[in-house]
Order: structure tokens, then C-alpha cells, then sequence
């Protein structure tokens, strides 16, 4: 499959019309959505175009499977021949045909055969020009290029792992097949450590390694064992697997579905592509024929574990240069695996129209994943949100007003939490994800993320620093809210009444004005300014106390902390 590039369907099943699929194919591929969406049916799009044998129920006339590749030279060879010319073509068939080697080429596939319509039909080709593909989709070589590419790929094979399966003593038998739920695995295993002719070191070293770097650091087990155990009432010998660890034997019956889960995949991984592929040696299989796909395989696994091992298995595409589909409902392998090389992320949902699949490319398509999964930000482990402030002072008067509009109802530490970035520091952050490997990356710490910025501008005309516009256009740039002050700084927020309750000031603070010099100036105190600076958590607590909902109508406070709180609601699950 390594020169396929996209894979999509339409009229199949639960997918109507729209032709939804795969926009990249990539060594590792990740299916995410809800349970019941279709991703299940959308793999066997897949299975339509590799395995002959698949199932047609589901199937109509109007089903269509599209698939793009790209041709090397030898493909074009093959069906644009040198020593042929004229015909529709007009020129030399290998000259004309050479100028679609490297192009992305698309396909419509009809898995049934319809009398008198074309079973695979040019859909378009890369870069070619309206005149070109109307002459292209009269040339016949394209119908044998795609034909032949198409029988290529029914020469991969499927290794498959359905998400209702189980690993459980079997019967003695020398049957070596592995069905996708897992029925026939025990058996399996059994041979490869007790059958002389089989190499017993895959399971006993390659396999035990796998297993205790998947389950670290919950357990480590010293032996993966296979024993004969009592019969059930048949006169049959029956096997189980059991792993040793320092507490003594473990029998597979008494483990958990997450641990069956994982020696499932590995024996699928390790022994049944031994068994079913072309040996280049005596010991190692040609992985790079098989297509793995597994569903559901994070179901009662720890989070930890989780991500163990979906990275065992990333690492284990790269390395055998192979393709590995996986389905999931789990955000982890979301956060895990955006913007990672070789890496494909597909969103599958239902809209109003039937249901669509997008590619997770940035941070907006990766929350509408999450918030489609109905995942709060509290769920890895967070806060469901952080607001970003310069210093402790700006908390203070944030958490006021925030409990000031909401009435109470929004909390610290229970819906959202502050962090303090320093405004010296700013230059240093970035509101990009993956980009900057140089920079704090605000967004790693939460997905769900609020930045309040001091403009410091001492004049209407003047316009904020470089990096406070960087900030800005990054965090728009992400659809999260950045609050660049209208006035100077978070003081200039404080209303005159405020001001007049605690220091006896009769007077609002200039909208570019210095909260320091305007203390002094305004003040018989003419250091009340100073004291204020030194003494800004103190004198800051001290003024929230005596702050009521008319202090929120200055400048564009009110609406901003309308907007954060509408943020907070929403991410919460409050709305």
C-alpha cells in the first residue's frame, strides 16, 4: 500500500452519498469518533479493495470506492508502451503517459460489476487541466493502470482485530489461524513454545520485552507461559496461557480484558504475520505486506497503558514500514499524535447531511474532535480551563469580576485555574502547537486556554509590541480568546467609585494613564502611587473586597468578562 495515498467511500451502509475516508494514508492511521458512528464500516473499504474475499452485504450498484496513488515509472510502462503510437493518444503512448509519473491519480471503484459500466473509471489526476482530464478519461491505458495498481494491492494482506474479542483456553489443535476475535490465539502461542520446529524465542524474549514495555509501570511479568489445564467434561486436552511474575502464575482467564487486549495484539503482530507471510529469512516475516487494523483496543485499558501501547505501535509501523489502522473513541491517542511525522488523524462524525470525515490537522479541528467525544479538559487530568495572566494582581482583580458577572456560580480551581506567565517572559511564548520547539508552548499545558494581555499603549495611536501581536494573531489563529487591555494595564479597569471607596480619590483613572502616577498626582498622598506598586497583591486584595457589579461597566470590561465566562460555561458543560 505504500503508494496509496487516499481511500474513501460512498452509498455503503450507514454512509450515504458523501464520500468520506481517508485525504492521507500514512504508516500509522488513526479513526476517531463516537461509538456506532461508521468506522467500522469505513475500514471495510479497505478490506473491499485488498481482500477478495470480503463480504459484499451492504453493497449496491451506487457504492463507489475511491483510491489515489501514485504511479511510478514502471507502472506507466506497463500500460503506456513505447512502441505503440497514434490511436486517441495521437503521439507516442510512453511520452504521453510519462508526464503522470509522480502525480496523485484518482480512482472510482465499483466493488459490484454492473453490466455495461465500467468497473473502475478515472476520476482525476493532479495538477491536469479540465482539456487534459477530458482527454485522459477517454484513454483506456488509465483504465488499465488503475486495474493494475488495484490488483497489487489485493496481493497485501489484512491482519484484523475486532473490537469484540478475547483471548481464552482453546483445545489442542495444529490449526495456525488467528480469527479477529482473537479465537485461535492460545492455540497459536501454545505451538510457538512447544512445537520444536518453531522458534520458541519470538514469544519467550521478543514477545515477553513487548509486553513489559507496553505494561510499564503497572507490571512486569518474568515468563509468557502455555499450560496444559484441567478438562471441562470433553476428552480434549486444553491449553491457557499463564504469566509469571513475582507473585507466582498468572492465568489469562483471571486477567483483565485490557491485558488480553495487548498479548492479542502482540501475538497477531509477532506469530500470526509469521505464519501467514513471505519469510526473508528463517525467523523474520515481510511485514511491509500486511495492513493491521485494530479497533477499540484502548476499551478498559489505564491511560498510561494506553499510550504505551499506541506508541509500541507507531513505533512498530515506522520501523517495518508497513500500515497500521486503528479506531478509537479515546482521546489519547489525539493528544498524543497531532502533527507527528507519519501520522494521519481521521474525525468521523454525523451531521445533519449524513456522516463526514475530516483530517485532525490543527488545534480547532483536534477540539472539535474532543468536544465531538464529549472530552473536558479535566479528563487529562486538567483544569477545564487555564486564563494566562501576567502577575498575582491580575488574578486577584480577574477572580472578582469573573464572580462579579457569573453571580458566583464560576469558581477557581473547580472550573478553571490562573497561571502567570510574566510579562518579561512573552517574548518566550508561543500560542502555536508543534512549530516552535524553542518556545513554552501555552497550549500544552491546556487545550482550553485564555490569555489576558496588557497593552501597555500610553496613547490611543500607539500600537502593542511585536510580541504581544504574535501572541494575539496565534491565539485567534487557535478560535481562543486573547484580551489585549483597551486601556494600559489591568488597573485601568478600576472604577472611579472604587477608587474614591478605598483611597478617597474623587476621580477616574485616564484610560492611558499610570495607576502609580495617578495616585500621586490625584492623592494628598503623594506617595500613595509608589505604595501601591510595592505593594500590588495587598493593595489589590484589599480593593476587591469593596467591588460590586457597577465597577464592570469601564471600558470593555464587562464584555470581556461576558466572553471569558461564556468560554468557561462552555467548557465546563455548562451551556
Amino acid at each position: 500500500m505504500k503508494k496509496l495515498k487516499e481511500i474513501k467511500i460512498s452509498n455503503y451502509k450507514n454512509i450515504g452519498h458523501q464520500v468520506v475516508g481517508f485525504d492521507t494514508i500514512s504508516n500509522f492511521n488513526i479513526l476517531v469518533g463516537q461509538n456506532n458512528i461508521g468506522k467500522s464500516t469505513l475500514l471495510q473499504a479497505i478490506d473491499m479493495l485488498v481482500n477478495k474475499e470480503e463480504s459484499q452485504v451492504g453493497l449496491t450498484n451506487q457504492t463507489k470506492i475511491q483510491f489515489t496513488f501514485i504511479p511510478t515509472e514502471d507502472d506507466i510502462r506497463r500500460v503506456f508502451l513505447a512502441n505503440m503510437s497514434g490511436g486517441y493518444i495521437g503521439g507516442n503512448f510512453f511520452e504521453f503517459g510519462s508526464q503522470f509519473i509522480g502525480k496523485k491519480i484518482t480512482f472510482n471503484y465499483s466493488p459490484i460489476n454492473t453490466i455495461g459500466e465500467e468497473q473502475i473509471r478515472l476520476l482525476k489526476i493532479e495538477s491536469a487541466s479540465t482539456e487534459l482530464m477530458q482527454k485522459c478519461q477517454n484513454v483506456d491505458q488509465f483504465v488499465d493502470l488503475g486495474t493494475n495498481y488495484l490488483s497489487k494491492l489485493q496481493y497485501q494482506k489484512i491482519i484484523k482485530l475486532s473490537a469484540d474479542r478475547n483471548l481464552i483456553p482453546e483445545p489442542q489443535s495444529s490449526n495456525k489461524i488467528v480469527k479477529e476475535d482473537g479465537q485461535g490465539a492460545t492455540n497459536l502461542l501454545r505451538q510457538y513454545l512447544n512445537v520444536g520446529s518453531l522458534p520458541n524465542e519470538i514469544v519467550e524474549i521478543e514477545m515477553l520485552n513487548a509486553l513489559n514495555l507496553i505494561m510499564r509501570p503497572e507490571n512486569q511479568f518474568e515468563r509468557i507461559m502455555c499450560q496444559e489445564i484441567e478438562p471441562t467434561g470433553r476428552d480434549v486436552t486444553t491449553w491457557e496461557i499463564m504469566l509469571l511474575n513475582e507473585n507466582g502464575k498468572i492465568p489469562i482467564s483471571s486477567s483483565g480484558s485490557g491485558l488480553r487486549t495487548i498479548l492479542l495484539v502482540l501475538i497477531k503482530l509477532l506469530l500470526e504475520v509469521r505464519e501467514r507471510g513471505v519469510r526473508v529469512n528463517e525467523s523474520k516475516p515481510e511485514v511491509d505486506g500486511f495492513v493491521f487494523v485494530f479497533e477499540e483496543l484502548e476499551n478498559n485499558l489505564h491511560p498510561t497503558i494506553q499510550r504505551n501501547l499506541f506508541e509500541f505501535l507507531y513505533q512498530w509501523s515506522i520501523k517495518n514500514n508497513t500500515h497500521i489502522f486503528l479506531t478509537t473513541h479515546s482521546n489519547v491517542p489525539l493528544n498524543m499524535f497531532s502533527g507527528k511525522h507519519n501520522v494521519t488523524i481521521t474525525h468521523i462524525k454525523k451531521e445533519s447531511d449524513g456522516v463526514v470525515t475530516n483530517s485532525a490537522l490543527s488545534f480547532i479541528e483536534n477540539e472539535d474532535v474532543l468536544m465531538n467525544l464529549g472530552v473536558r479538559a479535566s479528563d487529562l487530568l486538567q483544569s477545564n480551563a487555564v486564563i494566562w495572566v501576567e502577575g498575582p494582581s491580575d488574578r486577584i482583580y480577574l477572580n472578582k469580576w469573573i464572580e462579579l458577572y457569573s453571580k458566583g456560580e464560576i469558581k477557581e480551581n473547580l472550573h478553571y485555574q490562573i497561571l502567570f506567565y510574566g510579562g518579561r517572559l512573552l517574548s518566550h511564548l508561543t500560542g502555536k502547537i508543534g512549530e516552535e520547539k524553542e518556545m513554552v508552548q501555552l497550549f500544552r499545558a491546556n487545550r482550553h486556554s485564555i490569555i489576558v494581555i496588557d497593552s501597555d499603549k500610553t496613547d490611543s495611536k500607539q500600537r502593542i509590541n511585536r510580541s504581544k501581536a504574535r501572541i494575539k494573531n496565534e491565539f485567534k489563529e487557535n478560535n481562543s480568546l486573547v484580551w489585549v487591555t483597551q486601556g494600559k494595564e489591568i488597573e485601568n479597569y478600576l472604577s472611579q467609585r472604587l477608587i474614591k471607596e478605598v483611597y478617597r480619590v474623587d476621580k477616574q483613572i485616564g484610560q492611558y494613564e499610570k495607576i502609580d502616577d495617578f495616585l500621586n498626582d490625584a492623592s494628598s498622598n503623594k506617595k500613595l502611587g509608589t505604595f501601591y506598586i510595592r505593594n500590588k497583591v495587598t493593595e489589590s486584595i484589599k480593593l476587591v473586597k469593596y467591588m460590586n457589579e457597577s465597577d464592570l461597566k469601564i471600558l470593555d470590561l464587562e464584555d470581556r468578562i461576558k466572553q471569558i465566562v461564556y468560554r468557561i460555561r462552555l467548557w465546563n458543560g455548562m451551556d
